[in-house]
């Protein structure tokens, strides 16, 4: 179940010395054995690797030598860990299972790591990013006062209420996670939000009728299922005549960025969620924080996608006036290249695919 786009997991810059130090800390994390104390240690692989990753990028200079660095830091400790694990905690690991479908246990990923959020990440944050990528990229919108929002692959909510909060007038929220869109309707409840709903609904089939929704939002969500192409040819079915679709898929080529996330991947292949997510906030890492570590390293399926790719999809499912977003907020990765960042496109190849689109 462990899906990835890319040949080999790493991008061509994965080359040399940047190869050899992951061949190294792969060796690492085997050699670890099967306990719960080396399941913590290689779940506190992933912040170390990007917090580092962001330290080296922060520098300015050519990324390749800090990473190498970087990665063979983490090898050389975790050689040494190897040999004095704590007896205390050293009993046997439970093996993962992949044999539930794919929606079921990337819904109960992100569920569990949504139901951590506090109130200003659930609510404050997703309203600034998205009103930043809106205006930054001059996204025009239908009058939102009646407008009628679908966010297709909800999760615990969070731009749901992004979207009710800038205005609209209408907010339908849809998801598999059971637990994703109880922590949703929960919250909602809480802060007496009126207009905004949440279904049980899978975004691959998007059982909705045809011409029914203003605005179409689709938010990192199907690059994680088993048919991203139908899930695309989907929201273009249920937007409106004159409506506007905006849909995020993750990228390939991604840069260093990609090859870290996936080298993490290949690190958690075996490790189970809810243990992983306590052991990352043992560390006193934010909820949000948490989830941005762990986000794409341990679902099954982590689909990355050329421009060329998704474009093709929403022309086959008859979108018009699409539109690639060429600007992000401060942090987005399409932002860094659009300011130039030095090795920009090295570090983070051709940046998020955000498309918005009309019929």
């Amino acid at each position: 179940m462990h899906s990835s786009t890319q040949p080999g997991f790493y991008s061509d810059l994965w080359t040399g010395a940047l190869e050899d130090a992951a061949g190294r800390l792969r060796e690492a994390t085997a050699a670890l054995g099967q306990t719960q104390w080396s399941s913590v240690m290689r779940a506190w692989c992933v912040p170390y690797l990007k917090y580092g990753m962001e330290r080296v990028f922060a520098t300015g200079d050519d990324p390749k030598s800090g990473l190498v660095e970087l990665i063979d830091s983490l090898a050389e400790y975790l050689r040494a860990s190897a040999k004095s694990q704590l007896p205390l905690i050293s009993s046997p690991a439970s093996e993962r299972d992949d044999s539930h479908p794919v929606e079921g246990v990337t819904g109960q990923h992100y569920g569990h790591l949504f139901r951590e959020f506090n109130a200003q990440s659930f609510a404050g944050e997703p309203v600034t990013l998205l009103r930043a990528r809106l205006e930054r990229n001059d996204v025009q919108l239908p009058a939102l006062g009646s407008a009628h929002v679908l966010d297709a692959g909800c999760g615990g909510g969070r731009y749901t209420v992004a979207w009710h909060l800038l205005g609209a007038g209408r907010v339908t929220g849809v998801d598999l996670s059971e637990p994703g869109v109880a922590d949703a309707r929960a919250r909602v409840a809480q802060l007496n939000i009126e207009n905004v709903d949440f279904r049980l609904v899978d975004v691959v089939e998007l059982p909705l009728p045809d011409n029914s929704f203003d605005i179409v939002f689709s938010n990192g969500v199907l690059h994680h299922t088993r048919d991203w192409k139908r899930g695309v040819r989907n929201l273009v079915r249920v937007l409106k005549p004159g409506g506007v679709g905006w849909l995020y898929l993750i990228e390939n080529p991604g840069g260093y960025f990609w090859d870290i996330n996936e080298l993490c991947r290949d690190i958690m292949a075996q490790e189970l969620h809810e243990p992983a997510r306590v052991a990352v906030s043992m560390l006193g890492i934010p909820a949000n924080r948490v989830f941005y570590m762990l986000d794409h390293v341990m679902v099954p399926v982590n689909d990355r996608l050329t421009p060329e790719q998704i474009r093709a999809e929403l022309e086959t499912g008859g979108a018009t006036s699409i539109r690639r977003l060429e600007r992000g907020t401060d942090f987005d990765r399409v932002e860094r290249i659009y300011q130039r960042d030095p090795h920009a496109v090295a570090k983070f190849g051709v940046g998020e695919n955000r498309f918005v689109f009309s019929k």
